[in-house]
């Protein structure tokens, strides 16, 4: 389990939500854990010589400590503090982030069009962070158990299933990797994938499902772990794998220096249309920090 676990608060709907699934969480760790509520107050840059307003400042810091209090009650183990930040929401954030942090922050629903949402601060600071981001959506329905790991055969979708293997063994709950995979597009329209070659593609995705399985097990030998590859849409595959899923870890590769903001198209998908908390491990966290990671 990570060291640290960061929730951003604002005393919102969907902060509220996601500190409540930081608490249930983290009832399974260790005690000594460290939980760190962050309230951010946008700094005033914009206007030429505006400031933070002081009385601002104050009553966010009296209620994120207020907070802090209530959910040390819920988790006596822990070490609960509280911090107020002024500055970039993006940024200040994301100066939380490291490979023994989890930061932990809710989402609203989607009401905007995608090109537009897709700038919301889970999206991007899941592209930008230096450690696993969970984005807790403010409604989950449906009776749900178990974790699901989206796995593709690249180092960072390993690196995901260990983390996602790592979070079942804290809740004893059981693991299910899945690759997802749909045969390559064809130009022509008056050809179709004969049935040798489909198969051959069936193997070669097995393949992948296998070795991440293969790495898991020696990882976590004890672990209840299923495994497969699947044809169809990759999003809607991880969210609606039967028995639904209680959380969704992926791995996503950020997108170059110029779209830095933005994760691969998978990842991306998958918190535009999210419906259970999702974890997100990025190509920027540090392998060694969380593979067998469960204290």
């Amino acid at each position: 389990m990570m060291q640290r676990t960061v929730v951003a608060w604002d005393d919102s709907v969907e902060s509220r939500t996601a500190t409540a699934w930081m608490i249930d969480r983290t009832r399974h760790a260790t005690a000594g854990h460290e939980v760190v509520l962050v309230r951010v107050i946008e700094e005033v840059g914009l206007v030429p010589g505006a400031t933070t307003d002081p009385g601002e400042y104050a009553a966010a810091t009296i209620a994120v400590a207020e907070e802090a209090v209530r959910v040390a009650r819920e988790l006596p183990s822990a070490r609960v503090t509280s911090q107020v930040v002024i500055g970039d929401t993006l940024t200040a954030l994301r100066r939380f982030t490291d490979p023994a942090t989890l930061l932990v922050l809710g989402t609203q629903a989607r009401t905007t069009p995608h090109l537009r949402f897709a700038w919301a601060i889970g999206t991007r600071l899941a592209a930008t962070a230096l450690g696993p981001v969970a984005i807790v959506p403010r409604h989950v329905a449906g009776v749900r158990s178990g974790i699901v790991a989206g796995v593709d055969g690249s180092e960072t979708s390993t690196r995901a299933a260990l983390f996602a293997a790592a979070e079942a063994v804290l809740r004893n709950v059981p693991l299910h990797l899945l690759h997802v995979w749909l045969e390559p597009p064809v130009w022509q329209a008056d050809y179709v994938y004969d049935d040798l070659t489909l198969e051959l593609l069936t193997a070669e995705h097995a393949a992948i499902v296998h070795d991440a399985a293969t790495a898991v097990t020696r990882a976590y030998p004890g672990l209840a772990l299923t495994a497969n590859a699947v044809r169809g849409p990759t999003v809607r595959s991880l969210l609606d794998t039967p028995p639904l899923p209680e959380l969704v870890v992926v791995g996503c590769r950020s997108r170059g220096a110029v779209n830095r903001f933005l994760l691969g198209s998978a990842s991306h998908e998958l918190i535009l249309n999210l419906d259970v908390p999702v974890i997100v491990i990025s190509d920027r966290v540090n392998e060694s920090h969380l593979e067998g990671e469960t204290s």
